[in-house]
């Protein structure tokens, strides 16, 4: 079931063209899939090198650069299982909204500890209002990964959705972050 999910404002032909670029794997990354390099230039180079925006606990961020860029901004999330092995997100941050590309393996116990770090990190930190995950349409664990992140509070986003990148053959799903302004924490001490 798809839901009418609607982001607000109209996206602008800017944000459209920004949102044909996709998140690209990092190299601490142990998966690489050939369709996360597309929309990347070289004229891009080292501008896009990854820089630490954030390290508590077992979660680090990494980010571009967000002065070199109006946007998006490419955010990688890397979660440490063990001293071995981490699981990592992959992200685009594009006026407010967060889309992650769900990596192989997602329904996998450190993955799921990894995202809920994720979502916990971009709720508490950043001023993004909607998470998206998405993943290939034709990937064998397509109905594990609808059932496990609709469990988790995600929605379906129908594909003609305005607010959704162009990617061919994806399914989009997303987390609304309720941001309660009105009250403050030390409003109630």
């Amino acid at each position: 079931m798809t839901v009418p999910w609607r982001p607000g404002p109209d996206i602008t032909y800017k944000e459209q063209e920004d949102l044909t670029l996709r998140p690209r794997s990092c190299l601490q990354c142990s998966e690489s899939l050939a369709g996360l390099q597309v929309g990347r230039s070289t004229e891009q180079g080292d501008h896009n090198q990854l820089k630490e925006l954030y390290s508590a606990g077992n979660l680090t961020v990494l980010a571009t650069d967000p002065l070199l860029h109006q946007a998006p901004v490419q955010l990688d999330f890397h979660f440490r299982l063990s001293p071995q092995t981490s699981a990592h997100w992959h992200g685009l941050l594009c006026d407010h909204r967060l889309f992650l590309d769900i990596p192989y393996r997602a329904l996998d116990q450190g993955n799921r500890e990894s995202l809920t770090a994720t979502l916990e990190y971009v709720e508490e930190k950043t001023s993004v209002n909607s998470v998206f995950v998405n993943f290939q349409n034709d990937r064998n664990d397509r109905g594990a990964l609808l059932r496990a992140f609709s469990y988790m509070g995600f929605e379906v986003v129908r594909p003609d959705h305005p607010a959704l990148p162009p990617w061919d053959n994806v399914i989009f799903m997303v987390y609304p972050l309720e941001r309660d302004l009105g009250h403050l924490p030390s409003e109630h001490a």
